[in-house]
């Protein structure tokens, strides 16, 4: 066991692509200007406006005075003093009305740095997957430096913020899920600050509750752009399709219809799967909530036209194993595997030495590990709706039994 660590493993399967984020999330940020549009703060300008306003009647007014005897440029300056008196009042009223929000919706204490910054709110509830998805949107690999934690028990008692790597400029915020004691629908939205936020993500991993309904309308009335996202979709494809012998677009048709009478007309609920971030709707997710990511990606692809530069394309098999997984028991040691495409990293548990190896797959669509276990496609669907990898030996017999691995992330 003389492999590097799997920080140091990852760093060398890096993609190099990935770095040109950065310069996309800055032409985003310029375009978008200091703060988001719908933002209560005051902005630099807003004494000088009024000022600017308050000098140009006190001009208008004095002009008419001694020009009275012009009757019809008098007319016309008095509609114009009439229209920046309207506009003076517009602004006066847009002002208190930004000020009363400042007071019904005080800045949260944890985001203390907001200008020059994009922010995005993810919110649900215990178990729908929220940390998970942060990782996916930030396009880290399980174990990298900043990697969310995930577990199957609630996580989020407290916000946490998570930078995107290559500009930290670019957070994701996980918030804890509203409707709780702790966390009451009522004052959610001043409380958790999120009318301060570029946008925010309502994350479920089954129907939209009432909290998260309410919620919706709540973001809708202030004008906080929001995304409704359902997690874990492969997993309703896959239990359809065993239990009904449904299709997989005929569940995905009757999921989003469900979804869109809560939703509301107009609003598009993404389906995703957390584990293969390629499917369904997950990228049209990515690019709606980073759009400057979308206008880039021209130019991160520019090289696929050549034969040379075409992405991997891996088996149903292959692609779904793909992540972290560990064969350790309750209060046992064992090892954590790490699977990128065909290449295992497995580190052991108690000494944290490593090795490396490589996956097969035969023309009958079986992986094979180390030649001895293999998994075909329907094992490893079955992977993903019980978080248990049952590797099947060669010589299947009371000695031999299979060589099981459960899901870690």
């Amino acid at each position: 066991l003389d492999g590097p660590p799997v920080k140091e493993w990852l760093l060398r399967c890096a993609d190099p692509e990935e770095d040109r984020r950065a310069e996309f999330f800055a032409a985003g940020l310029e375009e978008r200007g200091a703060l988001p549009a719908h933002c209560p703060l005051p902005r630099p300008g807003d004494a000088r406006r009024l000022q600017l306003l308050a000098d140009e009647l006190a001009k208008l007014k004095k002009e008419i005075a001694a020009d009275k005897s012009e009757r019809e440029a008098l007319a016309q300056r008095e509609e114009l003093l009439r229209s920046k008196e309207q506009a003076l009042e517009s602004e006066r009223a847009a002002q208190r009305e930004k000020e009363e929000a400042q007071r019904n919706y005080p800045r949260p204490t944890w985001l203390a740095k907001l200008e020059g910054t994009i922010n995005v709110g993810v919110v649900g509830n215990s178990g729908v997957g929220k940390s998970l998805l942060i990782n996916r949107l930030r396009g880290l690999q399980a174990g990298a430096a900043g990697w969310a934690p995930v577990g199957v028990q609630e996580t989020t008692k407290i916000v946490s913020m998570y930078a995107f790597p290559c500009d930290p400029r670019v957070r994701l915020w996980d918030l804890p899920g509203a409707g709780t004691p702790m966390f009451p629908l009522k004052t959610y939205i001043a409380r958790m600050g999120l009318r301060y936020l570029d946008m925010v993500i309502i994350v479920t991993a089954g129907r939209f509750t009432e909290t998260d309904v309410a919620l919706m309308q709540e973001l809708r009335a202030h004008g906080v752009p929001f995304f409704m996202v359902r997690t874990k979709i492969d997993i309703d494809v896959w239990n359809n399709q065993q239990d009904n012998g449904l299709a997989e677009q005929d569940t995905l048709r009757q999921i989003r219809a469900d979804l869109l009478k809560n939703c509301g007309a107009g609003k598009h609920p993404y389906l995703v799967s957390l584990r293969n971030i390629t499917a369904f709707d997950f990228p049209k997710l990515l690019s709606d909530v980073f759009p400057c990511l979308q206008q880039g990606r021209t130019n991160l692809h520019a090289g696929w036209d050549d034969a040379w530069s075409l992405p991997i394309a891996y088996s149903k098999a292959v692609t779904s194993i793909q992540g972290r997984w560990t064969d350790r028991v309750v209060g046992g040691s064992g090892y954590c595997y790490y699977v990128r495409g065909l290449e295992v990293h497995a580190t052991d548990d108690t000494t944290h030495k490593a090795t490396m190896f490589t996956l097969s797959e035969d023309e009958n669509g079986k992986v094979w590990l180390l030649g001895r276990w293999w998994i075909d496609a329907d094992g490893a669907a079955k992977a993903r709706v019980t978080s248990e990898l049952r590797w099947v030996p060669v010589d299947l017999n009371v000695v031999n039994k299979p060589f099981i691995w459960r899901w870690r992330d």
